[in-house]
């Protein structure tokens, strides 16, 4: 359950601190649930502005507020907000959550410094690396100004290609090609520039580039083309986008030991693997109600499997892709070659884990939880699970696999860091050990992490 309104900021039921997920409500036919709370919390704004090397404003300058998020174990810039100035060179960035940002900026593509330059994306106060970058921190409701980034302009150099079908050889013509920022530490693309093909060899070109790490995709009539490309200081010619279409993955999925149960309710993802470009890609597998589903046009990359809409106790036991476990592997897909079947098997067998949190020998209420399996295992992150302690301070577990396991509780922390190595290092020994079996029960006592431990 979702609330939104202007001037605060999207919450879910559930929902201890902004970002994390909310919690789950499971109806019974019949059922009927009241007196559910949503407490919405206003947003807040950061407002500045962008000037030109001489000083001057940047009309359309392109501004965006990131801040830290930890996804699948890794700690990585989140696109939170974007604005462009408008002819005074101010910016507002507003809805943003309590918490801390760090301001980026671009110049506008179609303004160029002078010569032979363009304009770097720099962070706030115009610094071109993260670690120089101002962290702002805006709570409940702020409206903070002055975050003003001033532009440094670099060497520029043009990047000449070709698009061709692949189906037929010929010139891509009326495809669309973008320029994307391509970056280990970021969530989500950033377009520099994109054109569409109306050359009859299928050529494209791109001006007044920054050095830096970029992709090249185009796409065309359901068929696309991605190359990554390292800018350096001399044009870089000769790029190659060979369209091609996507393929179809079938499959099926079937609850163990209930062969003839019903899967319609159940949502199969392909979530892309890759961190920094194209990760919020994914793909929804169509789900009959007998449990075949189909993937339609897939295109190159490796993609982690994701089940939605299972029932608590339920998880995910097996997956393999032509006979093979792609269970941790993942799902990699090349258009070149036809994929095999891809089956998946989910156990109604979940095992529990619950307990009491208490903080002075008092429940302690909206304690984070989370359950972590033990190395070498970390890096599947399917076997991670959290939730918050009720009013009682109790926490429930479930749908959870066979192995061997450490019980955390925080009195806060960042969503998801729990998944993250280096986050758990400190917090080793205040986690408690649990074995796990296969549809087992388990009650544990776990010591609550104040917000103020020294290691946080």
């Amino acid at each position: 359950m979702t609330v939104e309104r202007y001037g605060y900021v999207r919450q879910e039921y559930g929902q201890t601190t902004p970002g994390e997920a909310g919690k789950l409500i499971t109806l019974a036919p019949n059922q009927k649930l009241s007196n559910l709370t949503i407490q919405l919390i206003p947003a807040a704004a950061i407002t500045g502005h962008v000037y030109d090397e001489d000083g001057d404003p940047v009309m359309g300058a392109h501004v965006s507020a990131l801040n830290y998020v930890f996804k699948d174990g890794q700690r990585i810039l989140h696109f939170s907000g974007a604005a462009q100035t408008n002819d005074l060179g101010e910016f507002r960035l507003y809805g943003l959550s309590p918490g801390q940002y760090i301001i980026e900026a671009h110049g506008p593509p179609n303004r160029v410094p002078k010569g032979n330059e363009g304009y770097l994306p720099v962070y706030c106060p115009g610094v071109p690396d993260l670690g120089r970058a101002t962290i702002i921190t805006v709570r409940s409701s702020d409206e903070l100004s002055g975050a003003d980034v001033n532009l440094r302009t670099s060497h520029t150099v043009t990047i000449h290609g070709n698009v061709i079908n692949g189906v037929d050889g010929g010139p891509g013509l009326a495809a669309r090609v973008q320029l994307i920022v391509r970056g280990p530490n970021t969530l989500g693309n950033t377009e520099v520039q994109q054109d569409f093909v109306r050359d009859r060899q299928g050529a494209f070109a791109f001006a007044n580039v920054t050095p830096g790490s970029y992709y090249v995709h185009a796409e065309l009539s359901g068929k696309e083309a991605r190359q990554p490309l390292e800018v350096a200081d001399s044009d870089v010619d000769g790029v190659i986008l060979n369209l091609a279409p996507g393929v179809d993955i079938k499959g099926r999925i079937r609850i163990e030991g209930k062969p003839d149960a019903s899967l319609g309710g159940v949502q199969v993802l392909l979530a892309s693997a890759e961190n920094g470009t194209f990760a919020s890609e994914w793909m929804n597998g169509k789900v009959k109600p007998d449990g075949t589903l189909l993937f339609e046009d897939a295109f190159d990359g490796t993609y982690v499997i994701d089940l939605r809409g299972l029932p608590e106790n339920y998880f995910l036991k097996s997956a393999r892709m032509d006979g093979v476990d792609v269970l941790m592997t993942g799902v990699t897909i090349d258009t070149k070659q036809a994929p095999g079947l891809l089956e998946i098997v989910v156990s109604p067998n979940g095992a529990s884990v619950d307990g009491v949190i208490s903080k002075d020998q008092q429940p302690f209420p909206r304690a984070i939880v989370a359950i972590v399996p033990d190395p070498p295992h970390r890096g599947e992150k399917r076997l991670f699970k959290s939730t918050s302690t009720d009013e009682n301070g109790r926490f429930v577990l479930q749908g959870l696999s066979a192995g061997d396991y450490k019980v955390f509780a925080w009195e806060k922390i960042e969503p998801g860091a729990y998944t993250n190595t280096d986050f758990l290092q400190p917090y080793e020994n205040f986690g408690e050990s649990v074995h796990i079996t296969e549809g087992s029960h388990s009650s544990v006592k776990v010591d609550l992490i104040p917000a103020k431990d020294p290691g946080r």
